[in-house]
């Protein structure tokens, strides 16, 4: 089991000394830096040892995928530009949540969104094996997207894309968030990538704050899972914090049945 942080490129000596194994960055921030940054960037990750195999926010929040706003060649373009770059990093997992993208537009009929949507996914799917990279779907709280709100809807739109390199997240704040039950981690049986971060404020994993991460983790070693944990979550001291709870996951991961 591997424990990483989510964070931008800034964050990477910070994550080493609070000891992650892994930064997961945003395709965002490494799509939009220009050539010259890119290859300085690049050689400054591979010299300070850290993995950044898995990333996170795909898309820009105003690049609608669904509706009369979409642009499948703009999408298109910018997905192989990112994905070219991080076929260079030695990438493997794509997070796509980008809640602002996927979102259904208000006035387009739910059904018609949601056939709108297999066909889009699976062109990123498509697009994306070409780089080797697997596209996890992260199923998002009700309060951030109006589309693909539960594990069990992110494993119905995997099936429906119906590809080998997509598969499905499992995010501990917004399961929690929108009440689901952990249950269904053992229902759908199959994750490729999982977040964790406190329901009440999104922060970094802690003891006292009321959250289940230990039967969380019980369900996830009850199929068998044991890709990466990262935290997508806020700290105020993020290499003191980061050890904290860095160790607390690990004691909670190693007492999970």
């Amino acid at each position: 089991m591997r424990f990483g942080l989510c964070g931008d490129f800034e964050q990477l000596e910070l994550a080493k000394r609070a000891g992650f194994q892994y930064l997961e960055m945003k395709v965002t921030q490494i799509a939009g830096w220009d050539e010259d940054v890119f290859q300085k960037h690049l050689r400054e990750i591979r010299e300070s040892g850290m993995e950044c195999r898995c990333f996170n926010v795909l898309f820009p929040g105003d690049m609608a995928l669904l509706g009369e706003k979409a642009d499948r060649e703009k999408r298109d373009r910018y997905l192989h530009h990112a994905f070219s770059r991080l076929r260079q990093m030695d990438g493997e997992i794509v997070v796509f949540g980008s809640g602002g993208a996927r979102r259904k537009p208000e006035e387009m009929e739910f059904g018609r969104a949601y056939r709108e949507l297999v066909k889009v996914t699976g062109e990123i799917g498509e697009i994306a094996a070409r780089y080797g990279l697997t596209i996890v779907i992260e199923p998002l709280n009700r309060r951030e997207c109006n589309m693909i709100n539960s594990m069990a809807e992110g494993a119905l739109l995997a099936a429906d894309v119906n590809l080998p390199n997509m598969r499905l997240l499992t995010d501990f704040y917004h399961v929690a968030r929108d009440q689901e039950p952990l249950s269904d981690i053992t229902r759908i049986g199959s994750f490729a990538h999982v977040h964790v971060a406190s329901k009440q404020d999104r922060r970094y994993p802690f003891p006292g704050q009321g959250d289940d991460y230990g039967q969380f983790f019980s369900r996830l070693k009850g199929v068998g899972y044991t890709g990466r944990v990262s935290i997508e979550g806020g700290a105020e001291d993020i290499v003191h914090e980061g050890r904290l709870s860095l160790g607390y996951l690990k004691g909670l991961w190693e007492k999970a049945e």
